[in-house]
């Protein structure tokens, strides 16, 4: 046991010597802007956090409390499993607000005057800034891809179990559909319990047979593993005939051909930005293979997004310095100005992404692109920035 803990203690010693001799080899002007950036970052965050928190989950939680009797303890529970999604958002926003607060003193203090004097060119404060970006861009990518789809899973159930229902999912659906994109079956289920495996008030439209359309019915249905059917319960099909003539037959227990897909989809999170990476790759090849075109689109835009999200730490570190330090016209550069300055830019950012997401998953441009477009376009600006001729 004393020999573990000295093992423990001696690379504990390794990793701090390590990091210490790397910030050694920092050279001394990035080590500044870096410190200097760090504590309008953590005002950002804090900012931004509480200000998403108290207009969106706490107030939703108060009534949860009120109206439902959710325990208060399951509600802060709830509350601190769900902060790691807010912060997600914070984080893109308070990198640009650093930023622009860190530089807009810089710039008004002359300090960037003096390091031009000195020859240190735009591009070269800009890099230091975008040290900070990258770190910002890597702790966005864990935090998105680990701990966010865990914390909300975890709130998501946790809530129910406050709530004292079972662990389930609601409004299960999916579709299949032929070679020619043309609708083959629709299923649909009200609720998914997850403890007892099967799913209740089932719906289930087939368009499989020419010029017939089937309705199936049923209280409650479950996939067998050993048959690789569906068995559907207490139900009826209701069939119509080209001649428009309706039968209707009632069954106890009816075998019912269809994939595992809406049974693999319903233990998936029904939000795709709480699911980790690997859980996003495998929605997109079930509804790959289902040939629902639409979905498909819809998670392509949304993998892409797993990376452009954490991204936007960078670009933002970019925008935000190139834009403090090149406009001199902006007066009063205080916080609550770069605050209304990174507002705005935040709104066209997400303005953009939003249209640009639509149109990838409406399949009008490539959903690849789509994602990536807001990016660039901040990324062409901070380049204009940088090449304007104004001098400090």
């Amino acid at each position: 046991m004393l020999k573990n803990r000295i093992k423990i203690s001696n690379k504990t010693l390794d990793l701090k010597e390590w990091v210490s001799s790397k910030w050694e080899e920092i050279p001394a002007i990035d080590k500044w802007i870096v410190r200097e950036i760090i504590p309008s970052i953590f005002f950002g965050v804090t900012a931004f956090t509480i200000l998403s928190l108290s207009l969106g989950e706490a107030l939703d939680l108060i009534r949860q409390i009120i109206s439902s009797n959710l325990p208060l303890i399951k509600a802060i529970e709830v509350l601190i499993l769900r902060m790691p999604g807010y912060l997600v958002i914070s984080f893109p926003m308070a990198t640009l607000l650093g930023c622009l607060i860190t530089f807009s003193k810089l710039t008004s203090n002359s300090e960037i005057k003096a390091l031009h004097s000195l020859g240190i060119t735009r591009r070269r404060i800009i890099s230091s800034a975008m040290i900070v970006g990258t770190i910002m861009t890597l702790i966005t990518y864990i935090f998105n891809n680990s701990i966010v789809p865990y914390g909300n899973s975890k709130a998501f159930y946790g809530l129910q179990e406050g709530l004292r229902y079972e662990r389930s999912q609601d409004n299960i659906t999916y579709s299949e559909f032929n070679r020619n994109e043309k609708l083959k079956t629709l299923f649909y289920a009200k609720r998914y319990y997850f403890k007892k495996d099967y799913m209740i008030d089932i719906a289930i439209v087939d368009y499989s047979i020419p010029d017939q359309k089937r309705l199936f019915l049923a209280q409650k249905g479950l996939w067998d593993k050993n048959n690789k059917n569906w068995t559907l319960i207490n139900g009826t099909i209701s069939t119509i005939n080209s001649d428009n003539e309706p039968s209707i037959i009632n069954f106890n227990k009816y075998s019912y051909d269809l994939n595992s897909a809406p049974f693999d989809i319903a233990k998936l999170p029904k939000n795709s930005n709480n699911m980790t990476l690997n859980q996003a790759i495998r929605a997109k090849n079930l509804y790959k293979s289902s040939g629902n075109r639409k979905e498909e689109l819809r998670l392509k835009v949304r993998l892409q997004e797993k990376v452009t999200v954490p991204l936007s730490c960078l670009v933002f570190s970019i925008i935000g310095t190139s834009l403090a330090i090149t406009q001199n016209k902006i007066r009063g550069k205080g916080e609550f100005i770069s605050f209304g300055i990174s507002i705005i830019l935040i709104f066209v950012y997400y303005t953009i992404s939003f249209i640009s997401s639509a149109f990838g998953i409406s399949g009008i441009i490539n959903p690849i692109l789509a994602a990536w477009v807001p990016i660039g376009l901040f990324i062409f600006c901070s380049e204009y920035l940088i090449r304007e001729k104004n001098k400090f």
